[in-house]
């Protein structure tokens, strides 16, 4: 279930079994935008994290950050949407950076799909940790 609100406020998702999914829109004084993910990122939450992402798509920020570093499971269409994030950000000529921090489950699916390689796999940039909602 999406539960349509301003893009700078949470989406949480809660399902039977798994820890709440949700996604929150940061924007930092970079001029880019950081979207944290928290949850799992599934077949389900992949089309969510698309739908966020295309909220943000006409406002061409130079760089966006996904912020897996609380993800607990990635899964085949998680991988796959981050494929084509990584596909859109190109065709908008946009720097996307994946921070993993210390998560293994992430760092381990992105590294046997191959795409650690691909997708610019980074620690979070400087700053960004104070990084605040973006204002109403």
């Amino acid at each position: 279930m999406l539960v349509v609100q301003h893009p700078a406020t949470a989406i949480p998702v809660t399902r039977a079994g798994r820890s709440a999914f949700d996604i929150k829109v940061i924007r930092p004084y970079f001029g880019a935008v950081m979207v944290r993910i928290r949850g799992a990122l599934d077949e389900e939450s992949a089309s969510q994290l698309e739908a966020v992402l295309a909220t943000w798509a006409h406002r061409k920020f130079p760089v966006l950050v996904l912020d897996l570093s609380e993800v607990d499971l990635l899964d085949a269409a998680g991988l796959a949407a981050l494929v084509d994030i990584h596909v859109r950000t190109q065709r908008e000529v946009t720097t996307l950076r994946v921070v993993t921090g210390d998560n293994r489950v992430v760092r381990r699916a992105l590294a046997d799909s191959g795409l650690d390689h691909a997708l610019n796999v980074s620690p979070l940039p400087a700053g960004w940790e104070r990084a605040t909602e973006i204002p109403d």
